[in-house]
C-alpha cells in the first residue's frame, strides 16, 4: 500500500507534462515559459547579477538612451532650416546623425565585449600606436577647415577626426599603466612615471599642433583626475596642477585668437559683430526662452542667425525652445548619467576597471562643462560639441566608445567565484524534468538530490502509513531515523518531498475516535492533530504523553516538549 501513492503522484505529474510537451511541439516552441525560467540573454546578463550592480547599469543605459533620442530631436529642430536651404531636405542632418549613432552603438557593443584582461595586454599599446600614427597623418595629409587641421580622409570611412578616438585610447592605456603599478606591482614608480608621460604627452603634442587646445584640456584634465583616484600624493598632485596651469597660460597668451577669446568672456558686448558675435547671440537665445521656452521647433536663432546652431551651439537652441525648465531637466538627466558611471566605477573589483569607468565618466563631464560654460559665457568657447547631443560623426562615435567602456566595466563588476562554479554543477528536482530511459519518473537524470519519494512512502522509526488517518503502524524494512529527520516528520513539513496525496493524508481526521493504539517506536513519532483547530487544543479530553511515557523521571516539565 505504501507504493500506491507514489504511482498516483507520478501519474499526476507526468500527465500535465505530456500535455505541455505536445503543446510546445504544436506551437513550435513558442509557448509561454514556465515561471522562473530565463532566456539565454537574460541568463547571461540579468540572472544572478546583484541589484547593487544592475541598478547603476540600468540607470546608465536609460539615461544614455534618453539623451540620444533627445539629441536627435534637437538636431532636427536646430538644423532643419539650414538643411532645407543648402541640401534641399530638412532631414539631411537628422539622417546622418542617426547613422552616426548606429555606428557608435555598434562600436560600443564591440568594446563592451572585450575583456579588461585584453585591454591591459600589449593590445593597448598597439591601439595607442595606431592613434599616434593617425594624429601624425592629420598633420601631414589633413584637411584644413576654419584655420585648423583636425580631419583626415580615409578609404571606406571618409572624414575622421582622430583626436576624438584618442580620448578613449589614452584612458585605457593610462589605466593599464596605473594598474600595473598599484595592483600588479610589476613596475616601479620611475617606470610608471615615464610610461605615463609618454602615453599622455606624445598624443597631446600632436593635438596641440593641429591646433585643438580644447581637446588637450579635456584629455589632460581627465588623466589628472584618474591619477588622483589612483592614489597620487597631494604634493605630487599640486605640483602637476601648478605646472599644467603654467603651460596652459603660455599656450593661451601665445596665440592672438586664444587671448581674444579670453578677453571676450569678460565683455562679449564690446565687439558684438566680431569676437563676441556668437556669444551675444547665445545669450539672446537663452534670454528669449524664458521659463518654459518658445516650444520645440519655434526657435528664431536657427534662421541663419546663430552659426553652428546644430553643432557647438545647440545648447543655446535648447534654452530658447525649452526654456529654463527644459534645460534644468536636461542637466539633471546628464548628471544622473555621470553619477551612474561613477557608481559603476566604484563597484569594479580591479584598479583598472575603476580607473577606466571613472576616467570615461569624468571625460564626459568635463566636455559637457566646457561646452555649457562656454555657451553661457563663463569660460572661453573652445568649439567642443555637447556629448550625445551635438551633430557630428567622430564626436558622437567617440562619446559612445566611452559609454561602451563603462558598460564593459559594469559587466565585469560581478566576478565569478569558486562557489558560483560549484552551484552551476548542481541539479535540482522539479516537475516536467527529463527522465532517463527506464528511470524513476520522479528523478532528474544526473540529479544530486536523489529520487523523489512521496512522504506517504517513507518509513519513520519502524512505522508506515496504513490508512488515510495520518497515523502510523509498524512496517517492514523500516530504517532508523535521525534526530533532524524526525523533527521534520514531527512538524509535518510538506516542502521535503510530499505530494497531493500526502497533503490529503495530513488533513483527514480519524474516522474512528480521537485516539489510536499503536506500538511506540521512539519519542519522535508523527502525531495527527486533526484538521479542526479545536482538536489541536491538547487540554481537552484524555491526553497521552510522548515525552517519556509514564516514567516521572523522564518527564521534561509541566508543558511537555
Amino acid at each position: 500500500m505504501a507504493e500506491e501513492p507514489r504511482q498516483q503522484t507520478g501519474a499526476s505529474v507526468d500527465a500535465p507534462d505530456e500535455k505541455r510537451s505536445r503543446r510546445h511541439e504544436r506551437m513550435g516552441g513558442r509557448a509561454r515559459r514556465e515561471a522562473g525560467e530565463h532566456s539565454a540573454i537574460g541568463e547571461r546578463l540579468i540572472a544572478g547579477v546583484p541589484a547593487r550592480i544592475m541598478r547603476p547599469r540600468l540607470v546608465f543605459i536609460a539615461c544614455l538612451a534618453a539623451l540620444l533620442a533627445f539629441g536627435l530631436l534637437m538636431v532636427y529642430s536646430a538644423s532643419s532650416v539650414e538643411a532645407l536651404s543648402e541640401y534641399g531636405s530638412s532631414t539631411f542632418f537628422l539622417e546622418r546623425q542617426a547613422f552616426f549613432i548606429a555606428a557608435g552603438l555598434a562600436l560600443a557593443a564591440v568594446l563592451s565585449r572585450i575583456p579588461l584582461a585584453t585591454m591591459r595586454s600589449h593590445l593597448a599599446w598597439w591601439a595607442w600606436g595606431g592613434i599616434v600614427l593617425l594624429l601624425v597623418a592629420v598633420l601631414v595629409f589633413g584637411r584644413n577647415v576654419g584655420g585648423a587641421t583636425r580631419w583626415v580622409e580615409l578609404p571606406l570611412i571618409g572624414q575622421l577626426q582622430p583626436s576624438e578616438f584618442a580620448k578613449s585610447v589614452i584612458i585605457v592605456t593610462a589605466a593599464k599603466i596605473l594598474h600595473e603599478y598599484y595592483e600588479e606591482q610589476s613596475i616601479d614608480a620611475a617606470v610608471m612615471f615615464k610610461m605615463l608621460a609618454v602615453c599622455v604627452i606624445v598624443p597631446l603634442i600632436a593635438i596641440i599642433l593641429e591646433p585643438d587646445f580644447g581637446t588637450c584640456l579635456i584629455i589632460a584634465g581627465t588623466v589628472f583626475v584618474m591619477c588622483y583616484f589612483a592614489g597620487f600624493s597631494y604634493k605630487l598632485i599640486g605640483l602637476v596642477l601648478l605646472v599644467g596651469a603654467l603651460i596652459g597660460a603660455i599656450f593661451i597668451f601665445s596665440s592672438s585668437y586664444r587671448a581674444a577669446r579670453v578677453f571676450t568672456v569678460s565683455d562679449p558686448w564690446a565687439d558684438p559683430y566680431g569676437d563676441g558675435y556668437q556669444a551675444t547671440l547665445a545669450i539672446m537665445a537663452f534670454a528669449s526662452g524664458g521659463i518654459f521656452g518658445r516650444g520645440i521647433g519655434n526657435s528664431t536663432m536657427k534662421y541663419n542667425y546663430l552659426p553652428e546652431a546644430h553643432n557647438d551651439y545647440i545648447l543655446a537652441i535648447i534654452g530658447e525652445e525649452l526654456g529654463f525648465v527644459g534645460v534644468a531637466i536636461f542637466f539633471a538627466v546628464f548628471a544622473l548619467l555621470i553619477y551612474a558611471g561613477l557608481k559603476i566605477a566604484s563597484q569594479s573589483p580591479t584598479v583598472q576597471g575603476r580607473l577606466i569607468a571613472s576616467g570615461c565618466s569624468v571625460m564626459l563631464m568635463i566636455q559637457f562643462l566646457v561646452n555649457m560654460l562656454g555657451i553661457l559665457g563663463v569660460t572661453p568657447m573652445t568649439g567642443k560639441p555637447l556629448p550625445f547631443i551635438s551633430y557630428g560623426g567622430s564626436a558622437m562615435i567617440g562619446m559612445l566608445a566611452l559609454a561602451g567602456l563603462i558598460m564593459r566595466v559594469s559587466l565585469e563588476s560581478n566576478p565569478k567565484t569558486v562557489y558560483d562554479a560549484r552551484r552551476a554543477g548542481f541539479r535540482v528536482m522539479g516537475e516536467g524534468a527529463p527522465v532517463a530511459d527506464g528511470g524513476d519518473p520522479g528523478t532528474i537524470e544526473g540529479s544530486t538530490a536523489g529520487a523523489a519519494r512521496p512522504r506517504s512512502a517513507r518509513r519513520h522509526d519502524g512505522f508506515s502509513v496504513v490508512d488515510g488517518t495520518g497515523f502510523v503502524a509498524p512496517g517492514e524494512g523500516a530504517r532508523p531515523m535521525g534526530r533532524s529527520e524526525g523533527r521534520a516528520g514531527r512538524t509535518g513539513s510538506a516542502s521535503r518531498g510530499g505530494g497531493a496525496a500526502d497533503r490529503a493524508t495530513r488533513n483527514t481526521r480519524p474516522s474512528s475516535g480521537r485516539t489510536q493504539s499503536f506500538e511506540r517506536g521512539g519519542s519522535y513519532e508523527r502525531v495527527n492533530l486533526g484538521a479542526d483547530p479545536a482538536d489541536r487544543l491538547r487540554s481537552r479530553g484524555p491526553q497521552r504523553r510522548y515525552d517519556g511515557g509514564d516514567d516521572p523521571s523522564k518527564r521534561r516539565g509541566p508543558h511537555g516538549r
